[in-house]
This record gives structure tokens, sequence and C-alpha cells, in this order.
């Protein structure tokens, strides 16, 4: 891409780094747990409690930003995050790592709510979408980084010089997020907290359903909705591999779609509009679940999966450029929401499940809400597309 935002590439960076000990635990923490003495449950505790302290930890973020400097405090909560980045390293106490955990959940609400408001800041409306997939891209590279090179650094040098380095590289990329904003100084930084709560339900409901959906029901249950179709081990043009492997291999195209295709999906938004934009990929994800359904086909699964997860990383990056553009109190309105989502999703899919429901329910239950999303989207967003267009064209009538 030509002329990109110093403040997008600045931020996002720094974003990519702090994320690096907490993708770790994702990846280690399941499979070494016994090692630090602490018990199953305390996993499940440890991996979830970031997720639901946010939702006090993101008014507060936005609040903060209103009233203080972004850059000054965005570059505080990523040092911190390295600093709790060492704790997961060097203290096996539960109650310590719960603190930590839970800290990393207030970091994480100021540095999501930094890095959305810089996008918006410093890009031009017209490119919100594409600056918002490279951001979402380039961050990414840190959940990728983490998960992969954590496991082969915990594997060769072990759980805790692999942290205390994820910490010394996350700590010396902590000033770039102070430069996110020192090198937009010239621009005004908005106080705007975003237009009225009722105006902001259709948003809001549309993130409930991205992370209900794409980051909770069909993430948490693929292995088991592969395994229930083909067994333990698959067969695919006469290679035989095991439904984990297989499954991460799905799992993976998730990753590679934010990696590389959020900036161009992000463009696209950007040329037909989000309102148009999320109607076609709620509408496409869905349909793409519930195809499937009928079929008993391993690779009719992974191929509604796959098209649904690159529908889900669209709408990731418009839905947040949707956010952003009505204010910082829209943000924080629509993070909150998708992180209600992601954190009930796996809960209400696996007692779908425990209840006996049968299997096919998490992907009729997951296209009907993307469905939901299509129609709330079509209802709700304005077309920013159209009117942009219609003020150029305004802009050449003469007075």
């Amino acid at each position: 891409m030509k002329n990109l935002p110093r403040p997008v590439v600045f931020i996002s960076a720094a974003t990519a780094f702090s994320l690096l000990g907490d993708q770790f635990l994702y990846a280690v923490l399941p499979s070494y747990y016994d090692e630090l003495g602490l018990l199953p449950i305390h996993v499940g505790i440890l991996l979830s409690v970031n997720r639901w302290v946010r939702f006090l930890t993101n008014p507060l973020a936005e609040w903060a930003y209103r009233r203080w400097s972004i850059g000054p405090l965005v570059a505080l909560m990523f040092a911190l995050g390295s600093v709790l980045t060492v704790i997961y390293g060097t203290v096996a106490s539960f109650p310590v790592l719960l603190g930590a955990r839970m800290a990393w959940g207030l970091c994480w609400s100021f540095i999501r709510q930094a890095g959305i408001m810089t996008v918006v800041d410093s890009a031009h409306a017209q490119h919100i979408g594409r600056h918002m997939g490279l951001y979402n891209g380039i961050s990414r590279l840190g959940s990728l980084a983490g998960m992969v090179l954590g496991g082969v650094g915990h594997d060769l040098f072990g759980f805790s010089a692999t942290l205390l380095a994820f910490a010394a590289v996350s700590l010396a990329a902590s000033p770039f997020g102070y430069l996110s904003r020192r090198s937009m100084a010239h621009k005004t930084e908005s106080p705007r907290s975003g237009i009225g709560l009722r105006k902001n339900v259709g948003l809001m409901v549309s993130g409930l359903v991205l992370g209900l959906v794409g980051s909770g029901m069909i993430i948490s249950t693929l292995g088991y909705l592969l395994e229930a179709r083909a067994g333990s081990i698959i067969s695919l043009w006469g290679v035989s591999i095991g439904v984990a492997t297989l499954t991460g291999l799905v799992l993976g195209i998730r990753w590679a779609s934010d990696l590389v295709a959020a900036p161009f999906l992000g463009a696209v938004s950007d040329r037909i509009g989000r309102k148009r934009s999320s109607l076609i990929f709620f509408g496409v994800g869905g349909v793409a679940l519930l195809l499937v359904v009928p079929t008993s086909e391993v690779l009719a699964l992974v191929g509604g999966v796959v098209v649904f997860f690159v529908c889900t990383t669209a709408l990731q990056v418009l839905l947040t450029a949707e956010a952003g553009m009505r204010g910082s109190g829209a943000v924080v309105g629509y993070v909150s929401a998708a992180d209600m989502g992601a954190a009930a999703g796996p809960f209400m899919a696996w007692s779908a499940l425990q209840v006996a429901l049968p299997r096919e329910s998490v992907l009729v239950a997951g296209g009907a809400c993307y469905l939901i999303g299509a129609a709330l989207a079509f209802r709700t967003f304005r077309d920013a597309h159209a009117e942009a267009h219609v003020a150029g064209i305004a802009e050449k009538l003469p007075e």
C-alpha cells in the first residue's frame, strides 16, 4: 500500500508485540499447567478472566482517553503488559497469576481503544476500512508469533525463558505507542464520545453476533464437528491425517485471512460502503454455515467454515471501522458487546451439545445469527459510501 499513515503502522506494531505473552499462554498453558502446580479449573479461569474484566475496563479506557492524552497512557499500558509477561514466566502462584490476567484485561482495553481511535484519527475517511484492515493484519502477527514461536521456544528453551524474551521484546516496542500519537501531533485529537446509545444498538448487536459465532461457537467446536463427521483419523486424497492436525490447519486459515486478506477486504468495504459490505459478509457467512448442515462430507464442512472465516475477518474490520467513525463511545459499546459474545459463545455451544442437541445445531444457530446480523446491518447502518459520493458531487456544484 502506498502512503501508509505512520501512526497506524506504529500502533499496530506495538499491539502485535504486546500480544506475544498473552497468546503464548493460550498455546502452552493447557499442556503445561501441571508443572506450574495449577489445576485444570485454574487454566479455564486464567484464560477467560481477562475477557470478563474488560466489561468494566472498556468504559474506563474510553473515559480516560477523553480526559488525558492517548500517547503517554497507551505507552504506559504497553510497558505494564511487558511486566505482566515477566510475572507469567516467573510466578507459579494462582492468585498472583489471576491478578496479572485481570490486569492484562485492563491493559488490553486501553491498547485496543487507542489502536482503533488512532486509525480513525489518522486515516482519511475514504480509506478507513483499508487502514483498519492493515491495523488488524499487523496486530494479528502478534497472535500468530505468540502461538507458533511461543510453542517452539517453549520446547527449545523452556517456559520461563520464552516468556522473559517476549517481555523484553514487548517492552522495547512500547515507545511505539507514544510515537503513534506524536507523529500525528499536527492533527486535532477528537474528544468525541460518539452518538447516543439508542443509535448504536444495531452496531452493538452486530458485534455481539460476531463475537458469539465468529470468535466463540464455531472456533470452539470445530474439532468436535470434524471428528463427529469423520472420526479421529481423516483420509483426504489418499493421505491420512489426524483430526487435531486438520483442525489446526483450518484455524490457521483463520489467522491467515486476518494477516493477508484484512487490508484488501477493508478496501472493499471502502469502495462499496460498510452497509452493503456488512450485508454481504453477514449473509454469505451465514449461508455458508447453513449449506453444510445437510452434508456429511468433511471437505464440504471445511470449505464452508473457510468461507465463514473470511467473512468474519471482513466483518471484524468493517464493524470496527464503523464504530470508530461514530466515536469513542460507539467503540467501547461495540468492543464490549463483541467481548461478551466471545466469552459466551463457547459456553452456549457446548451447553447445547451437553444436553444432546444434534451437533448440527451449532451450525444452524451460527448461520441463523449471521443472517440476523445481515438484517440488522441493512436496517441500522447508514450507507457512508453513498453519502461520501453525494458529498463529492455537491462539492463540485457551483454555489
